[in-house]
């Protein structure tokens, strides 16, 4: 059985969330700290004034802005769901009022961030939080059971709301999202456990926070990763820094007890994913040559229309017959497809030219293996039947960036036919070694590297700050060169001179 770990690690204004299998990279994420979005953060607010003729009040939540709130629907894209229309209506109308008559100038009232500022206009905000889950839109305030319209089936709604009904308490409010039939009604309860725990929370923080405090924010990468791969799924979680321990383990004591899982701190003085060899996996999903564990390969090819995956048997010959070696290495190239085209989140079509086979019943098996390991890719996946030329296609509905975004650029070297990894990222690999280096006991380190990425190590103030209080005691000099590649970085630790052109690190 598969053993999955969760990694987190955060620096420089950056944050990574990591799971593996076995020591293997299945899933990855990165991304900044700062998403720059304030929708669905909730923040104490106080009440600034109430226009009746405008049936709406305005908030200050320490936003840039008095934030907007109007007497009308408090249910946020309420046509998007079953149920919501005539039930929501007549308990918000309860529960609200026209002119809000329970509320008054001075009141401090919690409140969450449904539509983001535009020019001059202030966040539009409600009295109302909703905690979004993978299955479940938890609502405290609203009751009612509202169900994704695009979950047609009318048999299959029912199901879900007589299963929600007896989930929620009367008072409370549940949307069943499109991954709700997909899920055990155990998992369904363990979500609702942990969302109603967050607002729980929520509440606690309201009482002695100031006006303008944010309360609660979905922006936070490990959270959404938590929340949506439950822990019970999960063997252990590892984490690079002592405060996001702290954040983890908050986040972990909101789920139910039966589910949490040891967190782990990583404090060795090097890069936590550069140290356990998750780096380097990371750093291979840049290029398109991927290695099979049996010698053979994939190349990836990226096109406007498409995306192409050619399988090679490599240095692998085998010890059978050319058939068996044949169908021995498609069913391990299948797999690892499965796995690249998640964690390099490809979308759109995809086009898969296996290596030939005679058997037919080998072709069959093929497809069924490569439509058992996209069953496990949270994106809706359709298979095709394999061609008469051995090629099979199928469609990957991608969901949101991919994290590739932050790592390559288009290569001015070749003109932009191939790609290079971007200057932030070679920093980060330069962070790593230097850290290695420094816990391994050298005082002075020198690294000559291309021009241009020392100067954007010299604009970088959160890696600078970062690496002058980890490598304090030592000395890091770096030297400007023209006529080096950008992810060209030589290292050297003992007898060597400073230019006067070097860069003082630390």
């Amino acid at each position: 059985m598969s053993r999955k770990t969760l990694y987190f690690d955060s620096c420089c204004g950056f944050i990574s969330a990591i799971a593996a299998e076995n020591g293997k990279l299945t899933e990855f994420g990165f991304e900044k700290t700062e998403r720059g979005t304030v929708i669905g953060n909730i923040y104490k607010g106080r009440v600034e004034s109430i226009l009746q003729g405008m049936q709406a009040a305005f908030i200050d939540c320490g936003l840039a802005r008095n934030c907007y709130l109007s007497a009308e629907g408090e249910l946020p894209d309420a046509d998007k769901y079953y149920g919501a229309g005539a039930v929501a209506g007549a308990a918000l109308g309860a529960a609200t009022g026209a002119a809000f008559p329970n509320l008054k100038v001075g009141d401090e009232v919690m409140v969450q961030v449904v539509k983001a500022p535009i020019g001059k206009k202030g966040a539009k905000v409600t009295l109302k939080p909703s905690f979004v889950g993978n299955s479940l839109i938890y609502m405290p305030e609203i009751p009612f059971v509202g169900v994704s319209r695009k979950i047609a089936d009318e048999e299959l709604r029912r199901n879900l709301v007589f299963c929600a009904e007896r989930i929620k308490k009367p008072w409370e409010g549940l949307i069943l999202r499109t991954a709700a039939p997909y899920a055990e009604r155990s998992r369904l309860v363990d979500e609702y456990s942990y969302l109603k725990n967050t607002y729980e929370g929520v509440k606690r923080a309201f009482e002695s926070a100031n006006v303008g405090d944010l309360l609660h924010t979905d922006s936070f990468l490990p959270a959404r990763v938590m929340r949506d791969t439950l822990a019970n799924e999960v063997e252990g979680i590892v984490v690079g820094t002592r405060e996001l321990k702290e954040k983890i383990d908050g986040i972990m004591n909101l789920f139910p007890p039966h589910t949490r899982r040891p967190v782990t701190l990583h404090d060795t003085g090097r890069d936590m994913l550069d140290e356990l060899g998750i780096s380097r996996q990371i750093s291979e999903l840049a290029f398109p040559r991927v290695e099979l564990d049996n010698g053979a390969y994939l190349i990836i090819e990226k096109t406007e229309a498409l995306t192409v995956i050619d399988v090679n048997t490599g240095k692998f010959t085998g010890d059978d017959s050319l058939e068996q070696t044949v169908y021995y290495t498609n069913i391990l190239a299948a797999r690892e497809i499965a796995r690249q085209v998640r964690l390099r989140n490809i979308g759109g079509i995809v086009v898969v030219d296996f290596i030939d086979m005679q058997s037919e019943a080998h072709r069959s098996a093929l497809v069924e293996e490569l439509e058992r390991a996209l069953a496990a890719d949270k994106a809706k996946c359709s298979v095709s039947a394999m061609s008469q030329f051995g090629l099979v296609e199928f469609t990957r509905k991608r969901t949101g960036t991919t994290p590739l975004a932050h790592m390559i650029k288009p290569c001015r070297y070749c003109r932009e036919a191939g790609h290079t990894l971007k200057e932030e990222y070679i920093l980060f690999g330069l962070r790593a070694k230097l850290l290695g280096l420094v816990t391994d006991g050298a005082t002075a380190i020198r690294v000559d590297m291309n021009a241009d990425v020392l100067a954007r190590l010299t604009e970088f103030g959160a890696m600078l700050a970062d690496l002058r209080t980890r490598c304090r005691g030592a000395k890091i000099y770096g030297v400007p060169h023209r006529t080096y590649h950008e992810e060209q970085l030589n290292f050297r630790t003992a007898e060597f001179e400073i230019p006067k052109e070097a860069f003082q690190i630390t």
